[in-house]
């Protein structure tokens, strides 16, 4: 039996409102440029919270080939991943925690299509740039798309760059 969250189904694809946002944010971090938005699948899960151990906003994960499969058979594109905010952790935040959350969770899509582990509990430009609560929902945190927003000025003397960019100017490489 499902708790009766208002949606009309537990699942619901999202990619109208998401997708607009994710397009945004890989047109504006390079170390985002790597990422298809056309090949994620957004969707909310009205049923769970993700986990009872520890608070989960978000999931990022590969789609099996037999699911790509099927849907592409059922007339979608050919999604490879699938990003599933949980509403029961989300509900609450605003838009600009909200894009955050979606960074946050395109990240995790690696250059060669891998899933990937943030480097310390979160990605070190969320933590030291947005703050450890910026998901909170008494909390706010800059919009990652403003034109005055970028990782080096909210992390200040922090600042490392990300992705593929940092990985290149890596010695020996």
């Amino acid at each position: 039996m499902s708790v009766d969250s208002g949606a009309e189904f537990d699942y619901e694809i999202c990619n109208s409102k998401v997708r607009p946002i994710a397009e945004a944010l890989i047109k504006k971090y390079e170390e985002l440029r790597h990422i298809d938005p056309d090949k994620i699948l957004f969707i909310v899960n009205h049923k769970s919270a993700g986990s009872k151990k520890q608070m989960v906003l978000a999931r990022t994960s590969r789609i099996s080939p037999k699911w790509t499969d099927i849907l592409y058979q059922l007339g979608a594109c050919s999604y490879f991943y699938i990003i599933e905010f949980y509403a029961k952790t989300t509900a609450a935040m605003d838009e600009s925690q909200m894009v955050a959350l979606v960074y946050r969770e395109l990240r995790r899509i690696g250059p060669e299509g891998e899933i990937l582990t943030p480097d310390i509990h979160d990605w070190w430009q969320v933590l030291m740039g947005l703050g450890r609560h910026w998901f909170y929902p008494d909390n706010t945190c800059p919009n990652l798309l403003d034109d005055n927003v970028d990782w080096k000025k909210l992390m200040g003397r922090y600042y490392e760059e990300a992705g593929p960019a940092a990985a290149a100017k890596e010695p020996g490489r």
